[in-house]
Formats: structure tokens, C-alpha cells, sequence
């Protein structure tokens, strides 16, 4: 179906919200596809299937204290959802409704309509899946009572003209969300972030380690220009970490830290009941915010191994997620010594 003008510029309305910076949150985004498809609830959802790691958020905000309420039947329940079926079998299939794909006309006969979507009052569901690793299902759902109606042609139009919007934001989001963590633990571990002109030449500098407008250390200019290099140089007296990547037709980008400090937050963390692995794993989580294959590629061990350190990880600092972990990162390394 194609879009009438008047809804290609309601797509376009939201469009141009979903490029602001910082990123909307995503309450607003859903706030915003609501505007211009009724529903009566919207949700964002993150689910990793094989470990039953369902995130969402949901609006109105009213809503919330239902939907956790009743979560544990969907977490029971979800291998019966015909939407979530149809899109780990096949790719690309856009938004979709209960009565476009396979099982959808059954739904009011499984239990996960009669402990979730009856107790919500859910009965029709416009969904759309955004790009996301195997065995992860991220989207947006929108919903609707029996008594508001199913989802018409036109609704599944302004989603599927939406979805690569949506799928530009979410990735936007979950890169800030990345580069708040990294950055603030650059400021919490006095790493300096430099970049360097060909002539060596420093353009820009977070730290007064090396300033602006100076030339690099002699120690560092092998570096500059080369391939990406991780080494200990001496600048002045005292031995530091430094990390070099050049950027394609740029500078090169320089991450310098005091060597000691990386061993103190290890002892750290090793006091706290980690194991060294374990601290290296977080400490590099900390400064990359790096997914799991990430780190993994970084340390040269397999994912899983990451995973499974990850995971002690959390239960001796007592979290429950990388950003709190790193939070908790932050907590230990900070308080004064003994």
C-alpha cells in the first residue's frame, strides 16, 4: 500500500525527531509512533532468546506496574507468540500483524493470550523488527483491544516506512549510550585521548598530558601513521599504556594512560573476589563498552569464555548488567585507600 501525502509527512514528522541529538529516549520514541498510529499501549522491546533476557520499555508509563505483573507469563509463555515465531524463522519480513502470519489467527487459544494478552487487554498486535544478532529480537509492538480494532493496511504502511528511522535511532542510542559509559570512565581512569596529525602535530587532547598545539613525544611518534599498536611507552619518568589507532584520511587517535593505574583498579578488583581474568574482562568492558564478541576478539578468547567470566562477574559484584557493573567498577577503584 502506498502512503498518502498526508501520512508520508507524518513519517517524515517523526523522522526528523528520531535524528535529534542526543537520541530520544525510548518512552519518547514510542510517544512519537503513537501520535501517528492509535494504540492503546506501544512497547520497545530487547529480548535474547536463548537466555530469556526480555528488556522493554512501555507507554503510557501507567502501564508499567501491569506489565511486570504479568511478565513472568510472557517469559512462561513466549515460544507461542506467532510474531516472534515468523521473524526468528525469516528475515525481513517488515511489520506484521497476528492475522499475516502463521498461528496468528489461533492466538485467543494459547496460553500466552490467557495470561498475558487477555489480563492486558491486548487482542490485535502491529510489530516490526529491527536489525539485530542471531537469537536476538529487537522491535517495537504496538497494541490494541478488542474493543479499538485490528490494525489497518495504512498502520502497516507508516510502520514499515518507519522501521529503517527506528533502526537508525536504536543504533544512535545504543552508541551514546557506549560512548557516556566510555567516556566516563576515561575521566574516572585518567586516560587521555589525543589525536595527532601526520606531522606530529597534536590537533586535540582531553588531557593536559600532552597539549594542543605541541609536537608528540619522540616516544610516540613511531605510532603515528602506523597500524593499530598497543605498547607501554615512558613519558618523563613514569611508564604508560598506550593504545594507537589511525583513522582512514585522519589522524591518529591515541589513548594514554598511567600503567600503575590499571594495576591498582586489578588489585582492586581482585580483592573484591574477582579473579584476574575477570578483572581484565571488566576493566576492558570499561573502557571499550564492547560487546561480548568484542571482548573477545580484544582478549583473544572465545565469546562464550567472556560470557561465563561475565557472569561471575556480576553475581561477586552483586549486579545485574554490564553498565552497573562498570558502575560498581567505578565504586571499588574509587574509594580511598586503606
Amino acid at each position: 500500500m502506498e502512503l498518502s501525502d498526508a501520512d508520508a509527512q507524518a513519517v517524515l514528522r517523526v523522522a526528523a525527531r528520531l535524528t535529534e541529538h542526543p537520541p530520544l529516549d525510548f518512552p519518547d520514541v514510542l510517544a512519537a509512533v503513537r501520535e501517528e498510529i492509535v494504540c492503546d499501549t506501544a512497547t520497545f522491546n530487547d529480548m535474547v532468546m536463548a537466555t530469556r533476557d526480555f528488556r522493554y520499555v512501555i507507554v503510557p508509563a501507567n502501564e508499567s506496574a501491569r506489565a511486570k505483573r504479568l511478565k513472568p507469563f510472557y517469559d512462561t509463555y513466549i515460544h507461542e507468540h506467532p510474531l516472534i515465531a515468523a521473524v526468528t524463522a525469516a528475515e525481513g519480513l517488515g511489520a506484521i500483524r497476528f492475522c499475516d502470519v502463521e498461528g496468528g489467527g489461533e492466538i485467543t487459544s494459547t496460553d500466552l493470550f490467557r495470561h498475558f494478552y487477555r489480563p492486558f487487554d491486548v487482542r490485535f498486535q502491529l510489530a516490526v523488527q529491527l536489525p539485530s544478532p542471531p537469537d536476538v529480537v529487537v522491535g517495537y509492538a504496538l497494541n490494541r483491544s478488542e474493543a479499538a480494532g485490528e490494525f489497518s493496511d495504512r498502520d502497516v504502511a507508516v510502520l514499515n516506512a518507519l522501521s529503517g528511522h527506528l533502526a537508525m535511532h536504536h543504533r544512535a542510542a545504543l552508541d551514546d549510550e557506549r560512548t557516556r559509559l566510555v567516556n566516563a570512565e576515561l575521566d574516572r581512569s585518567a586516560w587521555a585521548v589525543v589525536s595527532v596529525r601526520s606531522d606530529g602535530m597534536i590537533e586535540a587532547s582531553s588531557s593536559e598530558v600532552l597539549r594542543t598545539g605541541t609536537r608528540v613525544p619522540e616516544a610516540l611518534e613511531p605510532l603515528v601513521g602506523g597500524d593499530a599498536a598497543r605498547r607501554e611507552v615512558i613519558l618523563g619518568t613514569q611508564p604508560w599504556q598506550c593504545i594507537a589507532h589511525s583513522v582512514p584520511l585522519g589522524p591518529t587517535v591515541l589513548f594514554l594512560r598511567r600503567r600503575q593505574d590499571t594495576e591498582h583498579d586489578t588489585a582492586t578488583l581482585i580483592g573484591a573476589g574477582l579473579t584476574p581474568r575477570q578483572a581484565e574482562i571488566l576493566l576492558v568492558l570499561a573502557r571499550t563498552g564492547g560487546s561480548n564478541n568484542e571482548l573477545a576478539a580484544e582478549l583473544g578468547v572465545s565469546e562464550a569464555t567472556v560470557k561465563k567470566h561475565l557472569e561471575r562477574v556480576f553475581r561477586v559484584l552483586a549486579v545485574t548488567s554490564r553498565a552497573a557493573a562498570v558502575g560498581r567498577l567505578r565504586e571499588l577503584t574509587e574509594a580511598p585507600a586503606p
